[in-house]
């Protein structure tokens, strides 16, 4: 069975990346979303409004429209926005999302896929 690399999915309740620890979607998965979906907009939108119900109900500390915005209200946007996004809400923390990566690979939150 081969290894792949690991999903940049979120870890819930807290709706962090389980790879980067960056709010999800972080920027690895929504270029990965963007590709799959082959630059289909509604494609892409439909298939996010399938996480938008759990967000709403698990994320705590965001208004209903921030989390809407963050689960969805990328899709539309070409990809230097997001890069401009994720640069200016970047704490610069590297420390703390290794720590993060490490615990959630001891916790084996990683599945094999294949």
């Amino acid at each position: 069975m081969a290894d792949y690399p690991a999903i940049h999915g979120p870890s819930r309740p807290d709706w962090n990346c389980l790879v980067c620890g960056d709010p999800w979607p972080c920027l690895v998965r929504k270029r990965q979303l963007k590709e799959l979906c082959q630059c289909n907009i509604r494609t892409l939108v439909r298939y996010m409004n399938e996480y938008l119900r759990d967000a709403h109900a698990e994320i705590t500390g965001l208004s209903t429209a921030d989390i809407t915005e963050r689960i969805v209200g990328w899709c539309g946007r070409p990809l230097e926005m997001w890069v401009v996004q994720e640069h200016s809400a970047d704490s610069g923390d590297q420390d703390s999302r290794r720590r993060r990566y490490e615990s959630n690979q001891k916790a084996g939150r990683y599945g094999r896929h294949g």
